[in-house]
């Protein structure tokens, strides 16, 4: 079974999203990567509305991503491409009817990334053991550790799987791989972004959710990250994308706007970037996310700061309050009720939790501890990831996850030490930008989904930047200067034919 009309739509808005971007390049390679790029991209979307079963399926997108990799594009550049433009359904593993892990997208393509990086040496930035790698490492084992206390074998082992595995190989590749031309690395993210922006105004627009039909082509029964259900707000419908959750999408939207803005400092303004632009706004606005607009705002804030315009960096985030309170479909009730709901989840779950509040009790949700944060859909939704984080690990884990984040900051105060060009430093802006985006965003956000997998992404940019800034200083300083010949003065002897 093949969901043949779903797959014509998503290549066609693929490639639609690929004219503008083909106007961009530089030179006649890029655009033979481009055409690959869109290439690969079609056959990933056509393998998800496939029959193909889900494991076969999650081991496709990795292989698919190995055969991208090229040594003249940034490995950061291909990958952060498939992580927004996969569709985020997964499965759940099963034997014998038990559940043993998760397959997602994230998993198969962090995996993917740790093969090309051994298969690619040319790509291998030699770093320093930074404190960013002790925050990580103390974060994911700490809260490895609090969520399997009370688990069984195969518990434990699928946390690690979910949660230790491909953070720390997504982390550790992408920390330690050169970015040499950084304008690719946005580029190709603007690129996969407007794609999915496209989607979710199609989706919007037709009300027909492209990857609704996933569970039921592949005949599994646990489909995971798949729309599932039609969520409307104002009577208009909420796009999911190719993410899980029309909250997700919109929040990396508002992120990878941010991107495109950093893009169109670093070129001449062109048209085409401008349709790139406009096509991801406006897929963000076919979310109806808070999130994502709040994301924007936050991360072109920071942007402008960063590059002195201080009057502009208060009209921008004034700009987005303003549209989500003022516009009826954001603002009114609906906002009031769900601001007041996320207060409540702030002040009260740390009380519910009592003294569990500081190694986290995964159990409580189920165990009906905090039924009174029960919401209008019948669940508690912790759409807040710092204390979805408390809830499960604790504060034990929230402290060395908040150190991380922050920690990307160091790493942008020693680039601009190191006086980088301009591309180099427009991509470190952009970076940062968005950091600070997620650490607002992640306030509104459930845990462990995309915006946050996108965190880790961003303090390992920035830390290969870092590095590869300095090797590229270290390597200009030990370049000896060259040797001039200059004939010997005239003593009044014959010279050579050569010197006369």
């Amino acid at each position: 079974m093949f969901l043949w009309k779903n797959a014509i739509v998503l290549c066609g808005l693929l490639v639609f999203a690929a004219l503008p971007a083909a106007m961009l390049v530089r030179e006649q390679w890029e655009r033979r990567y481009l055409a690959q790029l869109v290439l690969s991209g079609m056959l990933v979307v056509c393998l998800a509305v496939s029959f193909v079963p889900m494991l076969w399926t999650q081991l496709l997108f990795g292989l698919i991503l190995i055969s991208c990799f090229d040594k003249r594009v940034p490995m950061a550049a291909t990958y952060l491409f498939f992580f927004i433009w996969t569709p985020a359904a997964g499965a759940l593993l099963a034997i014998a009817g038990a559940y043993i892990a998760p397959l997602t997208p994230f998993m198969a393509l962090s995996g993917a990334l740790l093969i090309g990086y051994l298969l690619h040496p040319e790509h291998h930035l030699r770093r320093r053991f930074a404190m960013s790698d002790v925050y990580m490492l103390a974060f994911v084992v700490i809260y490895g550790v609090c969520v399997s206390l009370r688990e069984t074998p195969t518990g434990i082992a699928r946390n690690i799987a979910s949660y230790f595995v491909p953070y720390v190989i997504s982390y550790y590749v992408l920390s330690r791989v050169r970015i040499e031309r950084p304008e690719l690395v946005l580029r190709l993210l603007v690129l996969a972004a407007a794609a999915a922006g496209l989607l979710c105004i199609f989706e919007t627009v037709r009300h027909w959710p492209l990857y609704a039909g996933v569970m039921g082509v592949k005949n599994e029964l646990w489909t995971i990250d798949a729309p599932r259900v039609w969520l409307e707000r104002g009577g208009i419908a909420r796009a999911y994308g190719p993410f899980s959750h029309p909250l997700t999408g919109g929040a990396m939207l508002g992120l990878a706007a941010v991107g495109a803005w950093g893009l169109w400092l670093s070129r001449e303004r062109p048209a085409p970037l401008l349709l790139l632009g406009v096509a991801i706004l406006i897929g963000l606005a076919s979310t109806l996310s808070r999130s994502g607009l709040v994301a924007v705002a936050v991360g072109i804030m920071t942007f402008q700061m960063l590059r002195g315009r201080y009057l502009l960096a208060l009209l921008v985030p004034l700009a987005g309050f303003v549209t989500i309170f003022a516009l009826p479909i954001l603002g009114g009730g609906d906002a009031q009720s769900s601001t007041d709901y996320r207060i409540q989840l702030i002040t009260g779950i740390p009380r519910a939790l009592g003294d569990r509040v500081w190694l986290g009790y995964r159990e409580a949700i189920p165990e009906g501890l905090l039924d009174k944060f029960i919401q209008g859909q019948g669940i508690v939704d912790l759409v807040n990831a710092y204390i979805a984080i408390v809830v499960e690990g604790g504060i034990v884990s929230l402290i060395p996850f908040v150190l991380f984040l922050f920690s990307s900051y160091t790493h942008y105060r020693a680039i601009r030490r190191l006086n980088p060009g301009k591309h180099h430093l427009l991509l470190a802006q952009t970076l940062i930008s968005i950091q600070t985006a997620i650490i607002v965003a992640l306030a509104l956000l459930s845990s462990w989904v995309a915006p946050m997998q996108f965190s880790f992404f961003t303090v390992a940019m920035l830390i290969a930047l870092r590095y590869d800034i300095a090797r590229t200083r270290r390597a200009d300083g030990a370049r000896p200067a060259p040797v001039i010949a200059e004939p010997a003065a005239d003593a009044g002897g014959e010279r050579l034919p050569s010197l006369r």
